[in-house]
């Protein structure tokens, strides 16, 4: 018989997986009371119609479901990071952590891209840019994740649970968005503060028009 010794977590390892484990509750709820069919009485959620620049991510191709999709849990990630280390993770720091889309999965077929963190002041850009240098690079759309972190001389906001607002550790309230952008690696690399303004597409996971 061998012995096997399991050495105890540490506690940055254990207050890691304390606040992973909260945030991707919030998550996982959210996305299941936004495609709930049962509508919630007095939910807090804001009503209110699509904008032009905006879509839900049901009407884009699967490839691009997927890219959605997986930038929703490597924000949560991103989120993790910046509450316990009080920074932003660049992308090559996601990208050895193994967390996808900043590390490519070789087993899926599609384009590939150049990630960038871009931060001015209080708003942080997660960019991704399909290389030009191939076939696939040449029709994918680039992609953004925009994050505004909240203005310490502002009062304190009231949090509305929703696909625009994430909450760190310490309580400080999040404006998120996750965006496309046809125009794919024509898109200059530099922060984006008002991505209507610049052709980008503003994606939802559900229509927040209607009412969860």
């Amino acid at each position: 018989m061998r012995d096997v010794e399991i050495a105890a977590a540490s506690p940055r390892d254990e207050l890691v997986s304390v606040v992973r484990a909260g945030m991707a509750i919030t998550a996982g709820v959210w996305l299941y009371l936004a495609n709930s069919p049962f509508p919630a009485a007095g939910g807090g959620a804001l009503q209110r119609s699509l904008l032009p620049f905006q879509t839900v991510i049901q009407t884009r191709p699967i490839e691009e479901q997927r890219m959605f999709r997986e930038l929703q849990v490597s924000l949560l990630e991103a989120e993790t990071v910046r509450s316990i280390e009080g920074a932003w993770p660049d992308a090559a720091r996601l990208a050895a952590d193994g967390i996808e889309p900043f590390a490519p999965n070789p087993a899926l077929k599609g384009a590939a891209y150049e990630w960038t963190r871009v931060q001015s002041g209080r708003v942080i850009n997660y960019l991704g840019v399909p290389k030009a240098d191939q076939q696939r690079g040449e029709r994918a759309p680039a992609w953004l994740v925009m994050v505004q972190e909240p203005d310490p001389a502002a009062p304190p906001e009231v949090y509305v649970e929703d696909e625009e607002h994430d909450r760190l550790a310490d309580g400080s309230i999040l404006h998120v968005s996750i965006w496309s952008h046809p125009a794919g690696a024509r898109v200059p690399v530099n922060v984006v503060q008002v991505p209507q303004a610049e052709g980008w597409t503003q994606l939802y996971a559900a229509d927040p028009s209607v009412a969860p």
